[in-house]
Formats: C-alpha cells, sequence, structure tokens
C-alpha cells in the first residue's frame, strides 16, 4: 500500500512539475493565495482557510484559522520555497494556538471510580511547528495542491484541568496527551492563485 502511495506521489509530482514549468513560461507569479487545507495537526485544525503571500521570490507569510477538536486553531508562518513561483518543495516555521474548551464532559479512565464521565476544561494551547511541503500546480490560474509534513510542540504537557471529583488514571492521561494538539502533522490542501 504504501508503495502504491509513493509512486502515485512521484508520478504527480513529476506531471505537476512539467506542467509548472510550461505554466511558468508565460504568466508572472501569483501575488495572493487563499485555501482549504485539513489533517491531523494540521495548522488549520481539522478545517479551516488560510491565506498565504509571497514576500520575495521564495519566500511567504501564512496564517489562517479553522476548527479543531481542541477549540478553534488559528497560525502564523513563514515559508521558503525551493522552486519558482511558490511551487515544489517548501519549509514552513510557525506557531499555532488552539482556544481550548471548557465544561467538555468525557468518558476517561479514572482511578477510584473505574471508566466514567470525567468533567474537565481542555486549556489554550500555544505551539511550535516545522514543516515540510510539497505544492504541486493545478492548471494554469496558478492554483496549487499541496501535501504538508512536520512535527507541532506545544508548550504544556498536560494542557487540561480536571473539574470533577476524578482523578485520571495513567491510561486516561495517555489518552489525553494524544488527543491536545502537537505531535506528528500531516495536512493536505489547495490554494487558489490570486493576481499575476
Amino acid at each position: 500500500m504504501f508503495k502504491k502511495l509513493l509512486l502515485c506521489a512521484i508520478l504527480i509530482s513529476t506531471v505537476s512539475t512539467v506542467h509548472a514549468q510550461r505554466y511558468r513560461g508565460g504568466n508572472s507569479c501569483n501575488k495572493f493565495y487563499i485555501g482549504v487545507s485539513s489533517g491531523i495537526n494540521n495548522s488549520v485544525g481539522l478545517v479551516g482557510v488560510n491565506f498565504d503571500v509571497p514576500i520575495v521570490d521564495h519566500f511567504s507569510l501564512g496564517t489562517g484559522a479553522g476548527l479543531s477538536s481542541w477549540g478553534y486553531k488559528s497560525f502564523v508562518e513563514g515559508r521558503y520555497y525551493f522552486g519558482e513561483c511558490h511551487r515544489g518543495w517548501a519549509l514552513g516555521v510557525g506557531a499555532t494556538y488552539n482556544t481550548g474548551i471548557n465544561d467538555i464532559a468525557t468518558t476517561l479512565p479514572t482511578v477510584y471510580q473505574g471508566e466514567t464521565d470525567v468533567l474537565m476544561d481542555w486549556e489554550p494551547v500555544p505551539a511550535a511547528f516545522f514543516s515540510a511541503y510539497h505544492f504541486f500546480n493545478l492548471g494554469r490560474a496558478g492554483h496549487r495542491f499541496h501535501l504538508q509534513l512536520g512535527w507541532s510542540q506545544r508548550f504544556d504537557d498536560e494542557p487540561y484541568t480536571v473539574k470533577s471529583n476524578h482523578i485520571l488514571s495513567s491510561d486516561a492521561k495517555t489518552v489525553m496527551g494524544l488527543l491536545a494538539p502537537g505531535g506528528i502533522i500531516f495536512g493536505f490542501g489547495f490554494t487558489f492563485g490570486i493576481g499575476g
């Protein structure tokens, strides 16, 4: 399965690079991008809108917001592109902020009561992230599709407060650690080029 996905990604990359070279031959680069993206620990959460503004030939600044499993999520990022017209491989560094959720009840294993409903506040979570991207050209208008792989590091190990009279078990803490923002990033999205 992995070999088929890798082969498909290489084929798409080759075709899109050839098409992007033909595209760049007759048109200037886009001045602004707006798009949607999704994924695991994605910059805008489960689904959201992002904006990307090229500053110089190989560098852009981006921002966006969306809905995550930990409330709303927003980000800022600087991105360096190795290819022309903000295509091909790119590296990004940035910060995210999840708003958290108050008064959420979830079933978790506890020390004394076993598995039961626990009332919690999921606190706001700031994090830093690093990502590698590949941007594929879509059509002649400068639209793009991208894949993202990276790491997000939150600044708080336990970004939640138990409000009910329960003590979480070690298994529950592990579950909460996996649910909280941070960790491996896998994302994908579409951006629409404007201007150029």
